[in-house]
């Protein structure tokens, strides 16, 4: 559930939305955008997210962005414990879970982030900009700092635009209360625990955005990053099971302390004739050393109902394959004298985000716009997984928005 971002921009489709010329711009050069999210899993993790988002003009030739973000999330989430446990685990607040059943193998969690985001542009002259950032997250046993700068240039014609970027982040993980983290595959009831977890990521982003026609913009994104340090998640546990699948003993998961991932994205925007409707698809195919691939497809259609209300259905559909440490759980036999430790691989984790896993989203944005350049957003969507080998095999999601933007 960590939201830790590496803002490297990207460009967007602007010509395909503009309904105002650069005289608006200059008239309104400030904008205030502000954001409620409700997301609610069933049975499971609750969230809730204030953004307040403020952009405008700074001089001739500079831009700001300013963002704060603010969210709880609560509820009770899967520790990697298998159903079948007479063990009680520790969950991520601090507070002991039952024994038996279900119950056992879900972790409570609640957790409050505060983060803050700064994105500035200035503009060399009408072909060449470039975007620093920076921006960090704090939470109750999590804090991240990060840093990038994003180069833009745009061809002659400005049927081209190419994009070079890089972000650098540095993030601080401990359990809540001890400032300390769990021993990578040691026994859970031991409580070994090492010192603040620490890890830093860079990634680099380069890209180009081609304007095909007057209606028509492709973008193609090229993706790379990788992080060193401190990759477990200090709560996920998990179980040696015997022939039964019973659980008789929990461990501490171990991953890698490294991870090195590329991406590539296709971006198509369209604006039909004569509706004026626009087209939003993407393709994202994601690969890394832990043999996770994932592929994602993205399908929004804006549909005008008038000049100051319009619809955008949403459609986006995910797979990936799992983690090639994933274990839902490790046999060993009770009655074998042979340590357990024996029998541990080098890596090995329950986290069933890991798994081999199938995510469809589903919904809808209704946009209004009023009197005064004022817009009011409103977005429901239902979100299902499936995992193969998980505990859990389905989650299922609400997620509700509201939001508001005024420019003056």
């Amino acid at each position: 559930m960590k939201n830790i971002r590496n803002k490297l921009s990207l460009a967007t489709c602007g010509l395909l939305s503009q309904h105002a010329g650069a005289a608006t711009e200059i008239d309104n050069a400030w904008e205030i955008d502000s954001s409620a999210l409700y997301y609610s899993e069933t049975d499971r993790i609750t969230v809730y997210k204030a953004i307040a988002d403020v952009k405008g003009v700074v001089s001739d030739s500079d831009t700001a962005d300013l963002k704060v973000v603010l969210d709880t999330m609560s509820g009770p989430t899967p520790s990697g414990s298998v159903i079948q446990t007479n063990l009680a685990f520790t969950g991520a607040s601090g507070g002991s879970i039952s024994t038996g059943g279900q119950v056992a193998s879900l972790s409570n969690f609640d957790d409050t982030r505060v983060g803050l985001s700064l994105d500035w542009n200035h503009e060399f002259n009408r072909l060449h900009n470039i975007t620093y950032n920076g921006a960090f997250s704090v939470e109750n046993d999590y804090r991240s700092f990060s840093a990038g700068a994003t180069f833009k240039k745009s061809s002659e014609s400005r049927a081209y635009e190419f994009t070079l970027g890089a972000a650098g982040t540095t993030d601080q993980i401990f359990v809540i209360g001890t400032k300390a983290t769990p021993v990578p595959l040691s026994e859970v009831s031991d409580g070994l625990s090492y010192g603040e977890g620490s890890k830093n990521t860079i990634d680099l982003i380069a890209g180009v955005t081609h304007i095909v026609n007057k209606r028509t913009v492709v973008q193609l994104n090229l993706a790379a990053g990788s992080v060193k340090g401190y990759l477990n998640d200090p709560y996920k546990i998990f179980s040696i099971v015997d022939a039964n699948g019973i659980e008789f003993d929990q461990y501490y998961e171990a991953r890698p302390n490294s991870r090195t991932r590329t991406s590539i994205v296709l971006n198509l925007n369209h604006q039909l004739y004569p509706e004026n409707h626009i087209l939003n698809f993407s393709y994202r195919y994601y690969t890394d050393d832990w043999e996770v691939k994932s592929h994602t497809f993205d399908v929004l259609y804006r549909v005008n109902l008038s000049d100051k209300t319009h619809l955008i259905p949403h459609f986006r559909a995910y797979t990936q394959s799992k983690a090639f440490f994933y274990n839902n759980s490790i046999f060993k036999d009770p009655t074998d004298p042979t340590p357990i430790s024996a029998v541990l691989p080098e890596f090995s984790s329950a986290d069933y985000r890991l798994d081999d896993m199938v995510s469809l989203t589903a919904g809808m944005t209704l946009g209004q716009y009023f009197a005064g350049d004022g817009k009011l957003r409103t977005r429901l969507e239902y979100i299902h997984q499936s995992f193969d080998n998980s505990e859990y095999d389905t989650n299922k999601a609400l997620v509700f928005q509201v939001s508001y933007s005024k420019k003056f």
